[in-house]
């Protein structure tokens, strides 16, 4: 069970670097100086994370179609 919790929070971690490298999460702070306030907003950009999926969608069918090219040019008669 413990290595299931961690890696568990490693996927996490993965996800949430891989995330902000990518744009799809974005932290935003705001200090103010007379009431010692310190605001932490955090976004999830929704289209940016829907793009990306689709162009990995696209890329896998892509590399999957030439694969199945490639096996029909080699097992095709001679």
């Amino acid at each position: 069970m413990n290595r299931f919790i961690s890696v568990v929070m490693i996927l996490i971690i993965l996800v949430v670097c891989v995330g902000f490298f990518r744009g799809w999460f974005s932290m935003t702070t705001n200090n103010e100086p007379l009431t010692e306030k310190l605001d932490v907003h955090f976004q999830v950009d929704r289209d940016k994370m829907k793009q990306d999926a689709n162009a990995v969608e696209e890329k896998t069918k892509s590399v999957l179609n030439l694969e199945k090219k490639e096996d029909q040019v080699q097992n095709a008669p001679r």
